[in-house]
């Protein structure tokens, strides 16, 4: 008898294959992504412990203005420090370019720490003019092993041989600052050269501005923390911090748990979806095939036998998704793990890839969609073979809600009418439709709203907040008026003198290293605004932070926050939070010129000049300032914007394709469920046909139930919007970004009319059945 009912069910299955086929292909859509973030996961974990063994990667770092190699040695004495190493990190231009190219260059030693990997050539011999450039730019500007590159180190040009190309965790995520969020490595890059020689260079032999620790087995960062700091504090120490909290390995964490979360979400999201339209199928099938279970009850089968038959059902479609899905993704984790490694510039190692997702996305899916199978099986459960065999009470044809509505039935023909009744009569497949399509409708919302979260995220920064044309940093603070001087030009529109510094806040609830920039109280070329778009002014006295910064300090406008300024004196300032500003990405509070002047010694001092300036004046003051040895980078903010713009061109396709996928699932929805109502309104619309009505009047039968339940369906779906977009934004927040709730009104109706997209796409599929429909074939036979 098993055999006979599992026969049966393949028979069900084939004639309503175009149903089950799409429940199977989103169910494998869902696990498709599941696979491939949990491979990825997997395989850049795997690619970053290699990455930090290999290259002897640290625990800890120290940043200090200047201190002699030999307190290395003092630090190695404290209790859980297994090793320390100084080393010298300079940024130096590198010339023949079109572009601003920069290495940051730090020093090593044969047995010490952060060694780059090497992927081509060798280290860099004792007292050689030698370096090892970083792989991300030795591609982007084929640069190998034996090329000479010209350099400017302390305002003299030399050349430099290349003796190979590598890389450490430190320079996996290569950015100049978080402004920038994308690296740049034919720019920007990371460059490694022997210590003796870059201290002479640098004419700093026997002195160091940062330090490396290796940590003795069960120390963690936090029990050595603050005895260090006592060490360094002499050598004005502004910057220690633990490994985790490196820019770079910040970064690659941050993305592999976002990997994990979405790993999570997406599988559950496309269940959800294929659960409406499996319940929606089954939910008919039973209702047909009532005298069917009937006789098998009669035939002395027990209910609970007949019950776990139509479990069956779906629990073989979660199956065949689960499988379908799972082999996809793991045949594209490979690729997609690929890219991820480019972009961080990881090692290509690979973990061992295991069949456990395949099966973990089967069995997952099976029992999901078998526990929507029950749950529907569970409503003829109480039939008896007596009342299964009989055909069941005719539903009421009382007026439904919305024909009570004055006007309403007016607003429709005959055909309508009969649309609008059928959803009164069949309640629990109008909701299940509802439901679909809300789901189908957020997905899309939710997709086509990334569009904002980008020009919130990264545009606005750029194009709102800073209206420079060129911005000119120098590499040590120099006095205002030389600063000013030193760009001076009659054509120069407007200039602006800004100093910046490394500061610690501390809130009511937490407490970040950030940047502090002074500007001025009226500065026209550094505008900030609140999440309003309301402009914000510095004030003499009083801190302006960023959103991110304020929800990660826990504090609101008129709080109170602890500045704490380490260099060249510490201090510890109580300053008040006099404006929140709509900026997400990165870490930079604002203050006044006097601000940072009473609560540090940066006094009349500039560390930059914003300028405005027509374009031929910029190449004017680019080339006056080529060789300035306190110039650290000149950045055209048009270039950086183009930059960005283009980035973001491959990420528009990748979002249209997403946004495709929505209108998709719609599209499955909402065709499933006029698919159903198509065979139970067959014999209504034979009738119709032989009155005369034509196919498209015939269609409205179906179509405008279809209509209605979009636009009801629309309502729930923009507040689900609206709660992922919430849920995104807490997800995916880090230390180092927040994400803004991103859903706007544009794109909620931007999002109705795809979602209407897919209903006429449906509405035309169901009037091609219409058209092949033999109203004399049907009116002969009975149900």
């Amino acid at each position: 008898m098993s055999k006979l009912l599992w026969l049966k069910m393949l028979r069900d299955m084939k004639r309503s294959w175009t149903a089950y086929g799409l429940c199977v292909l989103i169910v494998a859509f869902g696990f498709w992504g599941y696979s491939v973030l949990e491979l990825c996961y997997r395989n850049l974990d795997e690619s970053s412990q290699y990455f930090f063994e290999i290259t002897s990667f640290c625990h800890g770092f120290a940043e200090v203005e200047e201190a002699p190699v030999a307190v290395a040695k003092r630090l190695e004495k404290i209790d859980g420090v297994e090793k320390a190493q100084g080393r010298l990190m300079k940024n130096i231009k590198v010339s023949g370019y079109e572009e601003d190219v920069e290495l940051q260059v730090v020093s090593i030693s044969t047995d010490g720490m952060n060694l780059p990997m090497l992927s081509q050539g060798s280290l860099p011999r004792e007292k050689e003019y030698q370096i090892v450039i970083g792989d991300a730019i030795a591609k982007a500007r084929k640069i190998g092993p034996g090329d000479k590159l010209e350099v400017r180190v302390a305002g003299r040009k030399m050349n430099l041989e290349v003796s190979g190309c590598g890389m450490t965790p430190e320079n996996i995520y290569m950015v100049r600052d978080m402004g920038e969020l994308f690296p740049s490595p034919e720019t920007y890059d990371a460059g490694f050269m022997d210590y003796e020689v870059m201290s002479a260079l640098f004419s700093q032999s026997g002195m160091v501005n940062g330090f490396l620790f290796r940590l003795e087995p069960g120390t963690d960062w936090e029990d050595v923390e603050d005895e260090i700091e006592q060490v360094l504090k002499p050598y004005g120490c502004y910057r220690l911090y633990g490994r985790e909290d490196q820019l770079s390995v910040n970064m690659l964490m941050e993305e592999m748990t976002q990997l994990k979360r979405m790993s999570s979400a997406i599988p559950v999201l496309f269940l959800l979806v294929a659960v409406v339209v499996l319940a929606i199928t089954l939910s008919r099938l039973v209702e047909q095939q009532r005298t069917q279970i009937g006789t098998l009850l009669a035939l002395g089968i027990p209910m609970r036998k007949i019950q776990l038959h139509y479990m069956c059902y779906g629990s073989v479609v979660g199956m065949a998704g689960g499988i379908l899905g799972g082999a996809g993704g793991y045949l594209s984790a490979g690729p997609m793990a690929d890219f991820y490694r480019i972009y961080f510039n990881l090692p290509p190692a690979s973990a061992p890839v295991s069949g456990i997702y395949l099966v973990t996305g089967t069995v997952t899916a099976a029992l999901f969609c078998g526990c929507a199978a029950w749950v529907i099986a569970g409503s003829f459960g109480s039939l008896t073979p007596a009342t299964a065999l009989r055909p069941p009470a005719p539903k009421a044809s009382r007026h439904s809600a919305l024909e009570r509505i004055p006007g309403f039935s007016r607003l429709f023909t005959v055909p309508g009418v009969m649309a609008v009744r059928s959803i009164a009569r069949n309640r629990k497949r109008a909701v299940l439709s509802l439901a679909g399509i809300a789901f189908a409708y957020m997905i899309t919302a939710s997709l086509v709203s990334m569009n904002t979260l980008f020009d919130v995220f990264i545009f606005d920064y750029w194009e709102e907040t800073q209206k420079q044309d060129i911005m000119v940093q120098f590499n040590r603070p120099v006095k205002r008026s030389h600063a000013l001087e030193a760009v001076r030009h009659p054509d120069v529109q407007m200039a602006e003198s800004v100093v910046e510094l490394s500061v610690m806040l501390s809130g009511s609830q937490g407490n970040m290293e950030c940047s502090l920039q002074g500007i001025s109280q009226d500065s026209k070329l550094c505008r900030l605004y609140d999440e309003d778009g309301n402009q914000v002014w510095v004030r003499e006295e009083g801190i302006v932070l960023s959103r991110h910064m304020a929800n990660v300090l826990k504090v609101e406008t008129g709080d109170f926050i602890e500045v704490k300024v380490s260099y060249p004196k510490e201090r510890f300032s109580r300053v008040e939070v006099t404006g929140i500003i709509s900026q997400y990405m990165g870490s930079t509070a604002y203050m006044s010129w006097e601000g940072v002047g009473a609560i540090s010694e940066y006094r009349d001092v500039s560390t930059a000049v914003l300028l405005k300036a027509p374009e031929q004046v910029q190449k004017e003051i680019l080339e006056k300032l080529e060789d300035a040895s306190a110039v650290s980078v000149v950045q055209s903010r048009q270039a950086k914007l183009d930059s960005f713009r283009s980035m973001m061109g491959n990420m528009n396709s990748i979002m249209a394709a997403m946004c495709f996928m929505g209108v998709i699932i719609g599209c499955v929805v909402i065709y499933v469920s006029s698919l159903i109502s198509f065979e139970e309104l067959k014999r209504e619309i034979a009738v119709l046909m032989a009155l005369g009505l034509r196919d498209e009047q015939c269609l409205e039968v179906i179509s405008v139930s279809q209509w209605i339940l979009t636009i009801g369906a629309m309502i729930p779906g923009g507040f689900m919007t609206m709660g992922i977009s919430r849920w995104m934004s807490t997800a995916m927040a880090s230390d180092l970004y927040s994400i803004p709730d991103f859903v706007d009104s544009q794109s909620l109706v931007l999002s109705v009319g795809l979602t209407m997209v897919s209903v006429w796409f449906s509405s035309q599929m169901m009037l091609q059945k219409i058209k092949k429909m033999s109203p004399a074939e049907l009116l002969r036979d009975r149900e």
